[in-house]
């Protein structure tokens, strides 16, 4: 914390850039030095301050090693709301493709189509279809598909309120460019040999777990 900057906490409460910070972090919102310069700053200079005042209401502010802030709550005063399956298999999924440099000689930014080719491939149509599009009798290709790619594109809108990934569009070629913070869904894997290929055999045999931290509160 810089002294100099915020002497007391009621001066960082008085900061034109409080309220809509506050706001975003109890709404799950990431704010990454990567896009979120101000605010990043902002928390980075009130960092101490903050800690003491949201500790008071169950959660800590936190610091991701990418260099993104979050806040992590109990769940006893401010609640929280676990992801939809579709969020989760879509953000681990990112993250698996931002670490690889195959993905990565757009600036880092991911084709709509890939993402969804490289989901089924992890996945497996049938489990995939199973997450996305559940049916209780029968199958229709064209539904199904369709049905998958609307759940992706709710996941997507998702992740990008929480601070996760940016849309884009080249033309007519939808893109999704990975935030730092992506890589919260890599946590479980972060000390492996192999993180890539780690995460990669999680995902595939439906165990990887998104961190309780990615959860997003309801309640704010």
């Amino acid at each position: 914390m810089s002294a100099a900057v915020y002497p007391t906490l009621e001066a960082v409460l008085h900061d034109p850039l409080f309220p809509e910070v506050d706001v975003g972090l109890r709404s799950g919102r990431h704010y990454s030095l990567d896009g979120d310069i101000r605010e990043y700053e902002f928390l980075q200079a009130a960092q101490e301050w903050l800690e003491a005042f949201y500790k008071r209401y169950g959660c800590r502010l936190l610091h991701g090693p990418e260099s993104y802030y979050y806040l992590l709550s109990d769940g006893l005063l401010l609640g929280s709301r676990h992801m939809m399956v579709a969020e989760m298999l879509v953000g681990q999924t990112l993250a698996l493709m931002r670490m690889d440099p195959a993905f990565l000689v757009r600036n880092g930014q991911i084709p709509e189509e890939k993402l969804l080719t490289m989901l089924e491939h992890l996945v497996g149509q049938e489990r995939l279809l199973a997450s996305l599009a559940p049916r209780t009798r029968g199958r229709d290709r064209g539904t199904d598909a369709r049905k998958v790619r609307e759940e992706v594109e709710k996941a997507l809108h998702g992740l990008q309120r929480l601070g996760l990934v940016r849309r884009l569009a080249d033309g007519d070629e939808r893109l999704v460019l990975p935030r730092p913070a992506i890589m919260r869904f890599a946590e479980a894997v972060r000390d492996a040999s192999d993180p890539a290929e780690a995460l990669k055999r999680l995902v595939a045999r439906g165990e990887a777990r998104i961190p309780e931290s990615l959860d997003s509160e309801d309640d704010a």
